[in-house]
């Protein structure tokens, strides 16, 4: 079996690993002020920082935890308190590559919203990420591609053409 064959995951960059933890450490920080009795940085009641809490806890819980897997017969993007997004191949109608953010945008009807979009900047290698999506397209689904990626993709390298691995 070719390694193209073969499911493939996806996780969160580094970038949006690191805000993660980022957050963490704030969130932190906040407990550690409430916590002792030397006044808080900023005028934040209980509530306030419970709320501030459960936010960056949430954030983190998506930096950290995020994934997109790609197999032969569908995409599945994974997130911490939300849905997880399955779409099967089959029911692809479109492909959009966006031209002002390097993504990938997702429809299983033909006008409408994305059903599912991956965002680059957001998720690691996405060069093979789109390149495996592209190959697993029928033959029926329609690509926009008014910026000229998905070739570059398709040869194996990202947007500018660069090779890029499946390992990373």
């Amino acid at each position: 079996m070719r390694a193209d064959d073969m499911p493939a995951t996806y996780r969160t960059s580094r970038l949006q690993r690191g805000l993660s933890v980022l957050s963490v450490g704030a969130l932190l920080l906040l407990a550690v002020e409430e916590a002792t009795d030397g006044g808080p940085l900023l005028e934040l009641s209980l509530v306030n920082v419970m709320l501030t809490g459960a936010t960056l806890l949430a954030a983190a819980g998506y930096g950290l935890r995020a994934t997109v897997q790609v197999s032969e017969t569908a995409v599945q993007k994974t997130r911490p308190l939300w849905t997880d997004n399955v779409l099967h191949f089959e029911d692809i109608q479109r492909l959009h590559l966006p031209v002002t953010t390097e993504a990938l945008w997702l429809y299983t009807e033909p006008n409408g919203s994305p059903d599912l979009s991956i965002e680059a900047q957001s998720f690691e290698r996405f060069g093979s990420l789109a390149r495996r999506v592209l190959r697993r397209l029928p033959q029926h689904t329609e690509i926009q591609d008014p910026a000229g990626r998905a070739e570059g993709y398709r040869r194996g390298g990202d947007a500018t053409g660069e090779n890029q691995t499946d390992d990373g």
